[in-house]
Order: structure tokens, then sequence, then C-alpha cells
């Protein structure tokens, strides 16, 4: 027993044994670890986009979009802190992590209507989705607002930025077109509104190759897609291309330069005008202004009128009217309109434009002495635009040209159309001087007995209808007829070779030899009537002639 009890105790003690049954958990507990480790390493930012509402966004389906790729999706919708505005979590893509800094853009693409043509169309399908942007900024950022509108896609293309300057309302909106010579060149980029210079402030964008056209005496001004205008050769109309008629856009084009031309560059400012006209306006700088002073009405005369000289122009209307440099109505003793005009001797070009101002004033104050004269005149009979029209005028009174509020006067006289209004209102005072009362008398007496004669005249007709229409009226052009029947008869009797015209011609005869034989009978009637008693005198018996 005790050896038994010996070996017993001498045995090694039992060794434990893995079981294969924890292999299966250890080896989900490593999948699991790898998945959460790939699934962390691989997860892209999560970037955060504030905009004003929702709409069309959609959590778990609005996708965001880089150059038609997916790179990354919305996660949440919510409201902001302050609950004015929305906030969309979105998850983006690892790869484009890199590409998020703070000039990146981010808006909604969904179907838009605008100046800009019709947009979006295919996400009546697909549904909205956000578009994504590359910035140039080296700056990370994973906060952003989400732009209203799409902003200028130029990408890589080279061209030049300018920016534009005006002072008035001009209706350009981002996106609408440069155009040069009718073809799209360049866009607008931005719109923005300057309220301490009350100024409007716009960014362009001009590709190339035609920023090469693009120097500092370039000049930009509003063009509008259909034009229309009056002038004195008739109606004109002028049409763009379709983009440029939905949303107008700007037109450039260089103005003659006699010095070097200087490339534009990045970032250069100029002016932008509201039309074609008013940009050539500024090339002629030698401008010598006049205050005009009419009798007339100037109600259809507008600034930038012009100012022609026997049918060329020679300057501009600048003013209508003019009340500046304390001028103003009651100090007319006249009460005359004032307009201010400026004469541009370098829109005829040539010798006159050789001439200083000084020499230009002088030479004009000569021709004021001999005749010359602005008047009115209507330049469209359908529009009654007015301008004004220089010319020398014979019977021209002199006039005072002392300066008025620090501009010379130039002197005036009536315009045709209002010598003409002045004759026809001296021709209607004659008429309402002309005493018309006997005239209308007489002619109402007239027109009283008239109807009188009518009414007589109405009367014997409506008694000879009953007469005709009485019973054996019908009768009459029978017999009529029978009558004037019978008398040809007899006078065919009288013919030729009828008896009864033989016995006629007879008596005829008989009648001629009686009147014959008593012609010598009624001759001594009429030189003895009273032969007829006592007998014709004897005449004395013929007495010879004694001989000498």
């Amino acid at each position: 027993m005790s050896e038994e009890y010996e070996q017993a105790d001498t045995r090694p003690p039992p060794r434990l044994r893995a079981s294969p049954v924890w292999l299966v958990p250890l080896a989900a507990v490593l999948i699991g670890a790898w998945l959460i480790y790939q699934n962390v390493s691989t997860r892209g930012p999560l970037i955060y986009l504030t905009m004003p509402n929702a709409e069309s966004i959609e959590a778990g389906k609005t996708v965001v979009k880089l150059r038609n790729v997916d790179v990354g999706k919305v996660r949440k919708v919510r409201l902001s802190d302050d609950f004015k505005r929305t906030v969309a979590e979105i998850r983006m893509e690892p790869e484009v992590e890199p590409l998020l800094n703070q000039d990146t853009g981010f808006w909604v693409v969904k179907p838009r209507v605008g100046r800009q043509g019709i947009s979006g169309l295919s996400t009546i399908i697909s549904g909205a989705y956000i578009q994504m942007r590359l910035g140039e900024s080296e700056q990370p950022a994973y906060r952003f607002e989400v732009l209203e509108h799409a902003p200028a896609m130029r990408g890589d293309i080279p061209g030049v930025t300018l920016t534009l300057v005006s002072g008035e309302d001009y209706s350009l909106a981002i996106g609408d077109p440069v155009i040069y010579q009718g073809q799209n060149v360049g866009q607008v980029e931005t719109a923005e509104f300057i309220a301490t210079s009350q100024h409007t402030r716009h960014q362009i964008f001009v590709e190339a190759p035609y920023d090469d056209l693009i120097t500092q005496d370039t000049q930009f001004w509003l063009r509008s897609g259909v034009d229309f205008q009056w002038t004195p050769a008739g109606f004109e109309v002028q049409l763009g291309n379709l983009q440029s008629i939905l949303a107008g856009g700007v037109a450039f084009a260089a103005r003659e330069s006699e010095g070097e031309e200087i490339q534009a560059a990045d970032g250069d400012v100029f002016k932008l005008y509201r039309s074609r006209e008013a940009a050539s306006q500024e090339r002629f700088d030698l401008r010598l202004e006049f205050l005009a002073l009419f009798d007339e009405t100037v109600k259809y005369l507008y600034p930038d009128a012009p100012v022609e000289f026997r049918g060329i122009r020679v300057g501009t209307v600048t003013q209508v009217p003019f009340f500046g440099n304390g001028l103003e109505p009651p100090r007319l003793e006249d009460a005359r309109v004032p307009i201010l005009i400026s004469f541009e001797p370098q829109r005829v070009g040539g010798s006159w434009s050789e001439l200083t101002e000084d020499e230009w004033r002088a030479r004009l104050e000569e021709q004021f002495g001999k005749g010359l004269r602005a008047t009115l005149e209507t330049s469209n009979i359908l529009t009654g635009a007015l301008y004004v029209s220089l010319d020398f005028q014979d019977d021209a009174p002199p006039q005072r040209r002392e300066a008025i509020a620090g501009y010379p006067v130039f002197p005036t006289a009536p315009g045709s159309f209002a010598g003409i209004e002045s004759r026809v209102t001296k021709l209607l005072d004659k008429l309402n001087n002309l005493e018309l009362n006997p005239v209308l008398n007489e002619i109402r007496s007239t027109l009283v007995t008239t109807q009188s004669l009518m009414s007589t005249t109405q009367s014997s007709i409506s008694k000879l209808n009953g007469t005709l229409e009485a019973s054996g009226a019908e009768n009459l052009p029978r017999q009529l007829d029978k009558t004037l029947a019978e008398l040809q008869r007899t006078l065919n009797s009288y013919q030729q070779g009828q008896p009864a015209y033989d016995n006629l011609q007879r008596s005829l005869d008989r009648l001629n030899r009686l009147l014959e034989d008593l012609g010598p009978a009624a001759r001594t009637l009429n030189e003895q009537p009273n032969a007829i008693i006592f007998g014709k005198d004897r005449e004395a018996d013929p007495q010879p002639r004694a001989p000498e």
C-alpha cells in the first residue's frame, strides 16, 4: 500500500490544454478590431455647411460632388444654435481632405430660372446636390458658408481679372457675359455695392487670347441685348446674341490713342459707362461749356442730346435744365430756361482740334457778332425729341453775352418749330377776332330758304306723280306716238315731187312776182307818201343847154 501510495504521489501534475473553442471569439475580436481600425483610418473628415434653409437637402441622400464625382454625403441636418439658420453635417471622402481650405466654395445645385438661363435641369430626376469648388488658400477649414449662387467657374483658364466701377445703378449680375464684337470672351464674377462711396464694383474675367485686346485705354460699357433707337434717319434696332438678349452684359473696345499702348494687368480698375455713346463722349477732352437760355419748352430735350452745326455734330447737351453754381430760376429776370451745353471741336477733327481753348473762345465770340445762334429743333417728329442746332441768322438781334453763374452765355434764337407755332397762334388770334355772327345768320337764312324751296319742289314732284298715276295717263305715250306719226306723214306730203309740194312752189313763185311788181310803188310811197292821193310828181322837161 505504501509503495502504491508513494507511486501515486510521485506522478506529475496534469497540464492545462487550450480548447479550440476559444479560437472563434479570439478571431472575432481581432477581426472587429481590424474593422474598427480600417473604419477609423479610412473615414473622411466631417465638415459643416451653414445655409439660410435646408430646402432640397436630405440627410443620408444628398451628396457632395466635385467635377461630377461624389466626394461626400449629408450625414445630418439640424438648426443652428440661434435657430436662425440650418447646418448640414457632411462626411467627406478622405482623399479630398487636403482640398478643404478657406477658399473652398459650396452651393446647392437645383433647377433655377434666371438671367443666365435655365440651369440644374438634371436635378429634376436625380434630386438636388451640393457642388464643391476648389480654392487656392493653404489654410485648412471645416466650416463653410453655402453660396447663394454658383460662382464663376473658370478653373485653370488663362486670362485677366479686372474691376469695373460705376456710379449708377447698372443691372449686372454674376455670370453676365463680357462681349467683344458680338463674341462672349468672359463673364462677370462678382457684383458689390460700396455704401461708403455710393459706387458699384464689378469684377470681370476675360479669357485668353482676348485679354491681349485690353489696354489701359480700353473702355467698358453696359450692353443691352435689344437696343431701340430713334434717329433722324429712322428707327434702328440692334440685336445681340441670345445670351445678351436674356441677360445683357458688358462690352468693350479700345479707344484711339496716339501714344504707346500699355497692356492691362490683373486688378486694373476701369470705369463702366452706361452706353457706348457715353463712353465715346469721354474721348473728347477739349470741351467749351456755355450756358444757353431758351424761351421755348425743353420738355423733350434730354442730356446727351447732340449739338449740331448744319448737320455736323460739334457738341453735347450736358444738363437740362441747369441750376448749378447758385443759379436759380427766380434770379433770371426774363425767366428763360438755362441749358448747359459743351462745344467739342475734336468731334470734327482736322484743324478744328488743333486750336487751343482760348483760341476757340475768341473765334466763337467773333462768330456771335456775325449772327451765330443756338436754336431748338426737332430731331424726330414721332418722338418729339429735340436737339440744339447752331447756325447763322442774318436778322439775329444782338444779345448780351456776359457770364452767368461762371459760364459764358451762348446766344439763342427761336427755333423753326417755335416760329411755326407763333404764326399759327397769330392766325388763330385773327380768326378769333373775326365777326362771324352776321355770316352765320346769313348762312342760317340761306339754309331756311333752301329748305322751303326743297319742300315746294317735293310737293310739285308729288303732284306730278299723282297726275302720272291717274287713270288714262298710261295712254298718253300712245297718243303722243300717233300725233308724231301724223305730223311725219304731213311733212312727207310736202317733199319734192308730191302734189302739195308743187302747189306750194307755184304759190311761192306768184308771191315773188307780186312782190317784184309792188317794189316801185313801195319806193314811190317811201319817197313821196302823198303820191297815193296826188300822184307822183312829174319830172320837168329837160332844157337844152345854150351854146357857149
